[in-house]
């Protein structure tokens, strides 16, 4: 499916924002929303939906299966995670108007709470640790309220061809001399994909949903240097060399 080629991209972007718990560099970022549309699309967040799912397996917080609460302070929406009677941590939202109210800022905090460790979800004990899953949610949540509408199927698949056919026309992504060239080839398809994911975003084409279109195709035009199917067509795949390096020059 189209969108499990962009799978490994999300996953990338989800664990970034777990190690640097930040919105691009900090805890707060502007949204092209009024503060009641951000409100509104924040009302479903739920912090178990953050990658590694935290708070999912009572085992691993003693037996103890969290609650969570949704309360509105001022212009802050907050998440509490309960432990039996005890606070394990507060999710902070805090949304701001900017330009007179066609925008919001929104800043992320987050407050450990009394409950003891070992009654806790690992994901929860450190403040820095939750505090990137909950940047990542929240990512997630004001992404999709942000997106343009969806186009239609046509369009996404002229921006693949488009990709497809760039690619193939490479002479660089071509040639494969030596493992050097390799790699760079592969840092280079990296960048590459990376534009192509801005591409697809900006045009409102579903990304892991899922639909109808095709994956991106990793097939290469035909070398000398790098390994073919069975079929002689030559492929690409990712975390594996373009060449190999058991055989020399000659192909031998």
């Amino acid at each position: 499916m189209f969108g499990k080629a962009f799978i490994t991209i999300g996953a990338a972007v989800g664990i970034g924002a777990y190690a640097m718990g930040s919105f691009s560099g900090s805890n707060a970022r502007v949204v092209g929303a009024s503060p009641d549309a951000v409100r509104s699309a924040l009302m479903d967040l739920d912090i178990r939906e953050a990658p590694g799912e935290p708070a999912t397996d009572p085992s691993r917080s003693g037996g103890v299966e969290p609650t969570f609460l949704l309360s509105q302070e001022g212009d802050d929406m907050v998440w509490t995670v309960m432990s039996r009677n005890d606070v394990a941590v507060r999710l902070i939202a805090h949304l701001e108007p900017v330009d007179g109210g066609k925008q919001t800022k929104v800043t992320a905090s987050v407050e450990r709470g009394n409950a003891p460790d070992d009654f806790v979800a690992p994901a929860f004990r450190d403040r820095k640790v939750t505090l990137g899953l909950f940047n990542a949610v929240l990512n997630s949540e004001l992404d999709e309220l942000v997106a343009p509408p969806l186009a239609d199927e046509a369009t996404c698949q002229k921006i693949m061809d488009d990709f497809a056919a760039g690619n193939a026309a490479d002479g660089d992504l071509q040639r494969h001399d030596n493992i050097s060239d390799a790699f760079g080839d592969t840092a280079k398809l990296s960048l590459k994909l990376s534009a192509l994911e801005g591409k697809l975003k900006a045009a409102g084409c579903p990304m892991n949903d899922g639909g109808p279109f095709r994956p991106v195709s990793s097939q290469m035009s035909d070398s000398s240097s790098a390994p073919s199917s069975p079929n002689g067509e030559v492929r690409f795949e990712p975390g594996k060399p373009m060449i190999d390096v058991s055989k020399d020059s000659n192909g031998r």
